[in-house]
Parts: structure tokens; sequence; C-alpha cells
């Protein structure tokens, strides 16, 4: 039996170097496998299959793996196997987390997935799986500061996260399928985890951070909040609430019966059997940590692993733009290159943030990622894909306003309901600012026909309160009604003047 190091290091991978890679997990309540197109720094899944065994069930009554569990792993071990090779997987890692390291018969669970499988199982120590869940956290929040919480059916594993970094980490044994068949009263359940949280005296130096929840468990509970509030976009990593609404909500759940909860709750029995269990943890995890917000994450203990593996450049680089560039680089028609659209508008964004340079960057490479679609429905595309794309280090508000720039960029307006609820996740002046970033983009377009250095022999000026296209002569007849049209709505944006001056006669064309 392999058992992963908590110190070794992971072997890495250049991003040039193409193929898919798979991963399985196998916890205690489900087993997972994901295959990512490539080892590149903005994970994207290809497959994603989850089956839920419970491995863990008898584990606190028994000691042992649940061997209907073990059964049903094994057999779906086996065809998660078979379709990875088919998908032509070249690495395939298959990991296993609390039960099978902690059941006395998990060695032998281990010996038969090889014997049926021909694959090893590295089993993750309890501080290796803390770990690589805090590094799935930052690898989907590079900025993430605070506290990360991943709860499995076995085990908690705690993390401090510090501006991006790593800090002090714990596992604890009460993940809800150790404590629910246990036959514990609610009570006593609350007993058991404050007392095995009470061990964890760094804890205490966080209070008033951010909180990172991770799990399945958990991820349901944003799930039935989005619900009960009647939040737009049903997205769950960057999903905000605030730690006092957060730690009240989940109070009430916990109280309730399962069957109290199928009536308010749409999710699967075999979920809401353990959730109340899950919502003590979080309450009590909650009223230590006593944070501000609550950021849950999809990223967990797989994407935490697929980013060790990682070579340390890939790593660094910024995963939206990342995603951005990688994504162009699959569906680009013009050799219009985005940094020359974006050295071309910067004169119109002198005064934007750091933040907002990074989204314009965004929309610069992302700049004609519906043109495949029927023209009617371009800027609709754009703007869902945006809002849906499995993109990582950027929030909600973000998502937004990237979505309603790239809509501006192919139609002269946002209308409908998907942009208004892309307006409702934002305030007025970022609504502004997709405006400016799409208009200058349909204009950048029109001007160039997504022909290279066309632009940079044209300039623009943003001054006293007007927009200025300046031209050479050569390039007279690349101006028309569409050009005055579209730099006209690039004025209005900035609550300015549009003029068109061709450079070597300075004087407006019309």
């Amino acid at each position: 039996m392999q058992r992963m190091s908590e110190r070794a290091p992971a072997p890495t991978h250049s991003r040039h170097r193409a193929g898919r890679v798979g991963i399985v997990d196998i916890g205690s309540n489900s087993i997972r496998l994901v295959v990512y197109e490539q080892a590149l720094r903005s994970p994207l899944p290809v497959f994603n299959e989850k089956v839920l065994s419970a491995l863990g069930r008898d584990l606190a009554t028994t000691n042992r793996l649940n061997r209907d569990g073990m059964d049903s792993a094994l057999d779906n071990l086996e065809r998660f196997v078979t379709l990875a090779r088919n998908m032509g997987v070249r690495r395939l890692d298959l990991l296993a987390t609390a039960a099978v390291r902690d059941a006395e018969d998990g060695e032998e669970f281990v010996a038969e997935v090889k014997r049926r499988t021909g694959e090893t199982v590295q089993i993750v120590s309890g501080k290796e799986e803390a770990r690589l869940s805090g590094l799935g956290v930052i690898c989907g929040m590079p900025d993430a500061d605070g506290v990360m919480g991943d709860l499995g059916g076995g085990s908690l594993e705690i993390m401090a996260l510090e501006n991006g970094g790593l800090g002090q980490s714990a596992t604890l044994p009460i993940g809800p399928l150790r404590l629910a068949p246990a036959g514990l009263g609610k009570r006593t359940v609350r007993e058991a985890v404050d007392q095995a949280l009470s061990g964890v005296k760094w804890l205490t130096q966080y209070r008033g951070r951010t909180f990172f929840p991770v799990g399945g468990a958990w991820r349901a509970f944003a799930r039935v909040h989005m619900e009960q509030t009647d939040y737009p976009l049903h997205l769950i990593h960057e999903y905000r609430i605030s730690g006092r609404e957060a730690r009240d909500i989940a109070d009430m759940l916990s109280h309730q019966s399962v069957k109290s909860l199928e009536k308010i709750i749409g999710l699967s029995r075999r979920r809401l059997e353990t959730l109340p269990v899950a919502l003590i943890v979080l309450e009590r995890l909650l009223a230590i940590l006593q944070p501000k917000w609550i950021r849950f994450s999809a990223f967990g203990l797989r994407e935490g692993f697929f980013f060790s593996n990682l070579s340390p450049e890939e790593q660094k680089r910024d995963p939206l733009i990342a995603h951005a560039e990688d994504e162009r680089a699959r569906w680009r028609r013009f050799d219009l290159m985005p940094d020359e659209i974006q050295q071309w508008l910067a004169p119109l964004f002198t005064d934007e943030t750091p933040q907002e340079a990074r989204l314009r960057r965004a929309a610069c490479l992302l700049s004609d990622i519906a043109w495949a679609e029927h023209p009617d429905y371009r800027a609709d595309q754009a703007l869902l894909r945006v809002l849906r794309m499995p993109v990582p280090g950027i929030d909600h508000k973000e998502r937004a306003l990237l979505a309603l720039a790239l809509m501006w960029r192919y139609k002269s307006g946002v209308r409908g309901a998907e942009a208004s609820m892309a307006l409702n996740l934002i305030e007025d002046d970022w609504a502004a600012v997709a405006q400016r970033i799409g208009t200058s983009l349909r204009l950048a377009y029109n001007l160039s026909g997504g022909a290279p250095g066309l632009l940079t022999q044209t300039t623009l000026r943003r001054e006293r309160g007007s927009i200025t296209l300046a031209v050479p002569p050569h390039l007279r007849n690349q101006l028309g009604d569409v050009t005055e049209r579209r730099l006209a709505a690039v004025a209005e944006a900035f609550d300015a003047k549009p003029a068109i001056v061709i450079t070597e006669q300075n004087k407006k064309t019309r």
C-alpha cells in the first residue's frame, strides 16, 4: 500500500506537454472521477462523475469499511479506470482519504483495487489532505486569506490561509458519516464537535477573517441559501454569505428533522441524512471564527492535487488571464492580437483601477468569444458563456462586469433577462465600466476588420470631454458611417463627444 508523504514534492508538468490528466477521489461518502483537458493553470474538466458509495458509513461503530460501499466502490473504480484509459489520459491518480486511511481493512481494499484495475491507490494522510484542500482553494482564489475548512464524510480538515499561502493545519475525525451513524443525539454531536475543535488552539487567532468552506455538504448548504434568497447566478464558487447570517441559518436547519428538511430543500435523501450533522460542524466552527464573510469554494482536494503537479511557472499565472489565453487559443478566427487591442485602448482607460485593468485585459483576450454563433445571438451567447464559464480567479461581480462588457462588444445595448440578472450583481459604476470596455472593443473590430497592424496606425485620445480618433490619410477609406456610430457609442459611454481627425490635415472629416 502506497501512502502519500506529508512533505514529498509532487512531480511537475510543463504547460507545453499536452494530454489529459485524471484524478479519482476515493472519499468516505463518495468516489469521483475528474478528467482535465490539460495540466494548465486554470483546470478545465472534460469529464466529471460522482458515485455515492458511503465507504465510511460504519467506520465509527466497526472501524471497518461498509461492505456494500466497498462492492459499489470497487465496481465503479473499475469503470472509472476504464473510462479514463479510453479517454487517453496520460496520467491517472487514485487518491483515498479518511475512510480508507483509518479503516482496519483499508489495506485490503487498496490491494483489491490494485488487483482489479492495475492502478495503485495513494492514501492521503490527514495533514496532506488539509494541505491539498488548502492548495485547491488557492488554485481557485489566489488571494485567499483566512481559514479553509474541508468537510468530508469521515473528517474535517482545517488550514490557515495567509494571503495566498498556507499556514497551520489540523485534521479532525468529525465527518458526518462518523457522527451520524453512531446513534448520538444532536446535543451530543455538538459536544463532540466542540471538544474536537477546542484542541485546535490557533483557530482563535483568525477570528473575524474570511472562512472558505469546501465539501459537498457545505456546497449543498450554499445551494439551499441561493434558492431561499432567489440569488440569480447559480455558481457555488465565490458565492458569499455574511458570517452572521450563515451561522444563524446553519443553526436553524441543523435542528430540523430529515422529514422537515425534505419539505424545504430539494436535495437527495442520502445528502439530507448527513446534512444536519454537517451544519452542526459548520455552526460550531463559525462560533469560534466569527468571520465577517464566508466565500464558498468549488475547488478542494482534487484541484489542489492538480495544482501541486503544475510547474512553478504555471502556478504563478493569473488563473483568469490563463483561462482567457488558453480559451482564445482554441477558437481564434482573426490574426488581430489582444495585446494590440489592449494597447490601442489604453489612452481611454488612464484612470482605471488595477482590478478594472485586469478585467479589461481578460475582455480583450475573450473579445471574439462568440464569433461562431449566429449573428443575432452572439451578444446573448457571449454574456451567458462568460457568466457560466468554468474559470477560477474571478468573483461573481467581476464575472458580471466581464459578461456585460462582452455583450456590449457584440451589440449596441444590453437587454434581456440575462442582462438584467448580470446588472443586478453589480453597481452602476461597474455597469458603466462594462459599457466602456465593450463599446471600445466593438469599435476596434470595426476599424481593423480583425487584421493586425491597422489599429497601431491610428490613435485614440480622451481629453476635455471628448473622444478623438486620429487617422492617417492613407487609412481614410477605413472610415465609414458604422465607424462613426461605433465611435459615438464609445464617447457616450465616457459621457464625452466624439471626433474623427485626419492627422495630416488635423481637421474633422465631416
